[in-house]
């Protein structure tokens, strides 16, 4: 008998050990398709970020509190390589990484990871701010001049209060990529409000080179369809050449979107336009998503650029198609 309950409590004490170890989790998508843009005919992801793997876990420390990590690497699988298109590209894990604490007070996460303005503006854009030649992104960043991400960065994110939820992120100087010429302390603000269909935020950003960005974005799903807009207000980067200091300019640029989603069954279409105030240009962009499962979807997309800063080839029409495979 005595044996019997030893056994038992030892099995009890091993469930409830096993209940409390962190849970890893392996994710991503890899995407492939043809690609005519500039003229030209590749072949590789249409968009940004669609060829990934990410590895997360979550551990229940007890009392409330949560320990976790997120780690993201970005390919293209029709070469193999580590995708290097932004500042910090070109290594594993460039994409994002952090730890992160969790608890009834919020969250912070430590580690390299997105600001603010670009943690809320993919989800206001009908390709998720994804690069296809169709997306109609006001971009929150200029490449080269504002990183889209930032090294030795600390995130911390309220607890959700009737639908409100406040930001805030602030980061190291140094080892923000290439285009760290000033070393200013990059930080930012955000708030979001999300409940029911309607979905609304603000955010402010601040770079290593005392470059700024704020935006206002928002969204409401009718059913039928969901429509969306973005708005940014950017300092603008003039003659940018070898990153070099003089590059910068103190002018403003204006950017916005406006696009929806319709989905009809296993389609949705997708719709946009965008306009760079600044640089006098404006896109059309058409999509269309058909899941073949809750995994793998085709996709075809259709972009066309005009405006006095347009030259061939580049206000040719862009074209895309491809499948996408999620796990």
């Amino acid at each position: 008998m005595k044996k019997t309950l030893f056994a038992l409590a030892a099995l009890a004490t091993v469930a409830g050990a096993a209940s409390a170890q962190s849970s890893v989790t392996l994710s991503g998508s890899v995407d492939l398709g043809v690609i005519r843009q500039n003229d030209e005919w590749t072949m590789g992801s249409a968009g940004s970020g669609r060829s990934n793997v990410s590895l997360s876990g979550v551990e229940d420390l007890g009392g409330g509190l949560k320990a976790g990590f997120y780690l993201n690497h970005r390919f293209d699988p029709s070469t193999g390589n580590v995708t290097s298109s932004a500042p910090g590209g070109g290594t594993p894990f460039w994409r994002q990484g952090w730890i992160q604490l969790m608890s009834g007070m919020g969250d912070v996460r430590i580690g390299k990871m997105l600001p603010p303005v670009q943690e809320f503006n993919g989800g206001y854009e009908p390709w998720g701010g994804g690069d296809t030649v169709a997306n109609t992104h006001t971009g929150g960043k200029y490449a080269g001049a504002n990183n889209a991400r930032y090294a030795k960065a600390i995130y911390y994110r309220t607890p959700s209060f009737g639908g409100f939820q406040v930001h805030a992120m602030g980061a190291a100087g140094e080892s923000q990529g290439s285009s760290a010429v000033n070393n200013e302390r990059p930080y930012g603000f955000g708030l979001q409000y999300a409940a029911g269909p309607l979905s609304a935020a603000v955010a402010y950003d601040r770079n290593h080179n005392d470059l700024k960005t704020w935006g206002v974005y928002g969204k409401y799903d009718f059913g039928m369809a969901q429509v969306m807009f973005q708005y940014e207000n950017q300092d603008e980067v003039s003659d940018w050449v070898d990153n070099s200091a003089s590059a910068f300019g103190n002018d403003k640029s204006k950017r916005w979107s406006v696009g929806a989603k319709i989905p009809a069954g296993a389609a949705m279409f997708k719709v946009g336009y965008m306009s760079w105030t600044d640089e006098e240009v404006k896109k059309f962009g058409v999509g269309l998503d058909y899941n073949l499962s809750k995994r793998t979807m085709l996709y075809t997309d259709v972009g066309k650029l005009s405006g006095d800063a347009i030259s061939d080839p580049a206000d040719k029409v862009r074209f895309d198609v491809g499948v996408q495979h999620k796990f």
